[in-house]
């Protein structure tokens, strides 16, 4: 499938009205109908591999009602979970928030770098080791802690609203193994 232009995507803009122009309103939207059991769903399909395939497909549809969600709260990805982290635990070594989200230091340096421009966290030397950065909440992040763990919890309540309480069990368990399994492999690496 051939990707738009930026051409081809500004004039499919002007053709739909944005739901943010004034004086426009939207048709509310009528509930989707259940997709038919094995019926294909749009986006990435790599033949040979339909447990991987899905599993995308989920973490994408699941990170946009995240970002969505999350950004009606006033809190950004991976911001809300650097505050819920530091609401929860109180103020850590960066070299902890590195660890907690598996991500290189130079990222999560950007990340809280970012941060500390919205406000949402402050970094000050250690007393104890000068060369260690203290990460803690500011008042304006400890206040949007609250949205983000809502947010968070609408989004499980969307995720998990097919699936019974013994499903939901059985889904924690098998992605559980798999996750374990996978991080294995790349520990070998």
């Amino acid at each position: 499938m051939a990707k738009a232009s930026r051409g081809e995507d500004a004039a499919a803009s002007h053709r739909e009205p944005s739901p943010h122009a004034p004086h426009t309103r939207r048709a509310p939207r009528a509930p989707r109908a259940p997709r038919e059991p094995g019926r294909r769903h749009v986006g990435t399909t790599i033949d040979g591999a339909p447990l991987g395939s899905l599993l995308l497909q989920t973490i994408r549809v699941h990170a946009r009602l995240g970002d969505d969600l999350l950004k009606r709260a006033g809190v950004t990805t991976p911001h809300e979970i650097v505050v819920l982290f530091l609401d929860e635990h109180g103020p850590v070594p960066q070299t902890e928030l590195v660890h907690y989200l598996g991500r290189d230091r130079s990222t999560v340096t950007a990340t809280l770098q970012a941060m500390e421009r919205a406000d949402l966290v402050a970094r000050t030397p250690s007393p104890d080791d000068r060369r260690t950065m203290i990460v803690s909440l500011t008042p304006r992040g400890r206040d949007l802690a609250p949205a983000a763990r809502a947010a968070w919890h609408e989004l499980e309540r969307h995720t998990t609203s097919q699936l019974t309480a013994a499903e939901q069990e059985q889904l924690v368990a098998l992605l559980t193994v798999v996750r374990d399994a996978l991080d294995d492999i790349v520990d070998r690496r």
